[in-house]
């Protein structure tokens, strides 16, 4: 797997894409991004630069002013870049958290 650097303005939004990111997941990527950086390449499909993964990301990058984000280019078909879209969307969505885990994780770290 090859990750580049691509312009932001050369990037397109899956107009399809059937996950939505409002005001207040915007914002907690903004900050994610702010605070950490990127950290991981957006998905794009080579043929025609539409995000596969990360429409939420681009559209934070965008308004923080980014120019550039590192991705992964993938040369497969509308119809694989498609499912690849909706499966990366659906089993992020399908997590659990270990609740015990998670609340001994966020006391652990400083106030």
């Amino acid at each position: 797997m090859d990750i580049v650097s691509a312009p932001l303005d050369s990037l397109h939004l899956d107009p399809a894409n059937a996950r939505t990111h409002g005001d207040r997941n915007l914002d907690a990527i903004r900050a994610s991004l702010a605070t950490f950086g990127q950290v991981e390449p957006l998905v794009v499909h080579r043929p025609t630069k539409r995000v596969i993964g990360g429409n939420g990301r681009l559209t934070a990058m965008k308004a923080l002013g980014w120019t550039h984000a590192d991705v992964v280019e993938l040369d497969v078909s509308e119809t694989q870049a498609t499912a690849l879209g909706i499966a990366l969307n659906r089993t992020a969505e399908r997590m659990e958290w270990d609740l015990p885990s998670l609340g001994a994780r966020l006391q652990s770290l400083p106030r």
